[in-house]
C-alpha cells in the first residue's frame, strides 16, 4: 500500500474562469491540461485546504455532560504560498492569481497518469482518464507578498474563498 508525500508527486493547477470546469466531479483531461500548473512555484508547505467543522450545542438539563452535534463545515480560505520570479515572464503563479480571479483549484496528491497497481503517477505527467483528484471552486480574495527573511526567496500568499463545496473525490473524465 503506497503512502507518499505530496512533494515530488502531487500537482496543483488553477483553471481560470467561472466555467473552466464544467463538472467538478469529473474534470476532463482538456480542462486540466488547459489550467495553469502552479506546482513548480509552490513552496513545499504551500497549500492549505480548509475542512474545519463546527458543532451545535445540544446539551440538555438532564445531564452534566455538554453534548454537541454536527454543525456546518468549511468557510475558511484555501491558501497557496508560492515563490516569486524576478523575470516577469516566468512569474506565472503571481500573474495567475490576482485578487478577484474566479476559477477552480485542481489538486492531485498522487500525480497524473496514475498506475493501476500503485495509484501513483508523476507530478508533471499528463492527466489521464480515471485519475483521482480534488476540484475546489474559488475566487482569489487576496494576493500579498510574504514577509522577507534571511536566506529565503521572495514569496507571496494567495487566499481563495471556496465558493462552493469542493469535490474531494473527483475522477478525471
Amino acid at each position: 500500500m503506497p503512502r507518499r508525500q505530496f512533494t515530488g508527486l502531487g500537482d496543483i493547477r488553477f483553471a481560470v474562469g467561472a466555467t473552466a470546469v464544467a463538472n467538478i466531479a469529473a474534470p476532463t483531461v482538456a480542462e486540466i491540461t488547459a489550467a495553469v500548473r502552479l506546482t513548480p512555484y509552490m513552496t513545499r508547505n504551500g497549500l492549505k485546504r480548509p475542512q474545519s467543522g463546527n458543532t451545535v450545542d445540544v446539551a440538555d438539563a438532564s445531564s452534566l455532560f455538554n453534548k454537541t452535534g454536527p454543525g456546518t463545515y468549511g468557510g475558511d480560505a484555501l491558501e497557496y504560498t508560492g515563490h516569486r520570479d524576478s523575470k516577469g515572464s516566468d512569474d506565472d503563479a503571481w500573474t495567475t492569481l490576482p485578487r478577484g480571479t474566479i476559477g477552480f483549484w485542481i489538486i492531485t496528491d498522487w500525480g497524473w497518469a496514475q498506475a493501476a497497481g500503485t495509484g501513483l503517477g508523476t507530478s508533471g505527467g499528463t492527466p489521464t482518464i480515471g485519475d483521482r483528484c480534488e476540484v475546489w471552486p474559488g475566487t482569489i480574495i487576496s494576493r500579498e507578498p510574504a514577509d522577507t527573511g534571511e536566506n529565503e526567496s521572495n514569496k507571496f500568499v494567495a487566499r481563495s474563498a471556496v465558493t462552493d463545496e469542493p469535490n474531494l473525490d473527483a475522477v478525471v473524465a
